[in-house]
């Protein structure tokens, strides 16, 4: 996912990306179209012979532009620039198109993960995902996630992987193995 690969440090690879569940856009999307309709019935009813109706028809459409820009627009570029990414480092949450704000829990330090779904979001495959750590922020949550349940077992796997290399790595080898090779032991010293 090209978009999300600028998010991520050299050191750790993309495992899972996703944006917020498309049904949180749908009753932005239905407040749009009653927006429409109402400016529809608006123009319709509204004198076209007279000069005022003429400026009335200006306003209603200025009004039905201004408020579809507010009601649909803005929460569209907000879910839009909604991110949750999950590396081999860490989880990650970026959010805002003029705010910006990111926040990110290192694997190492996640302590619990949670998700709920409600009769409906599971029929629709989403739900909210929590991730508890073990620092001074503790908790993040990722609202309207697709598949919960199946990123809740990406990010147990992914933090079982890295608990495994920090512990193979403080064995004090290099590429995950301890010290003198595989199976831990020593080589003989040398002769001679």
């Amino acid at each position: 996912m090209s978009y999300a690969d600028r998010y991520i440090a050299e050191d750790e690879e993309l495992l899972h990306a996703t944006r917020q569940h498309w049904t949180e856009m749908v009753g932005e999307f239905i407040v749009l179209v009653l927006i429409w309709i109402v400016a529809g019935a608006l123009l319709w009813v509204l004198p076209r012979d007279e000069d005022w109706g003429t400026y009335a028809s200006y306003v209603v459409l200025g009004a039905a532009g201004v408020a579809s820009v507010w009601f649909w627009l803005i929460p569209l570029l907000k879910w839009r620039s909604t991110l949750y990414l999950l590396t081999t480092k860490r989880v990650y949450q970026r959010s805002g198109f003029l705010t910006k704000t990111g926040r990110s829990i290192p694997l190492a330090r996640v302590n619990d993960v949670s998700f709920r779904a409600t009769l409906w979001e599971r029929i629709l495959r989403e739900g909210t995902l929590n991730v508890q750590s073990a620092s001074e922020q503790g908790m993040l949550t990722l609202k309207h996630v697709p598949d919960p349940e199946g990123l809740k077992n990406m990010i147990h796997r992914a933090v079982e992987e890295e608990q495994n290399r920090q512990r193979m790595g403080g064995m004090g080898g290099m590429g995950g193995q301890p010290m003198g090779g595989p199976g831990g032991m020593m080589p003989p010293p040398p002769m001679g």
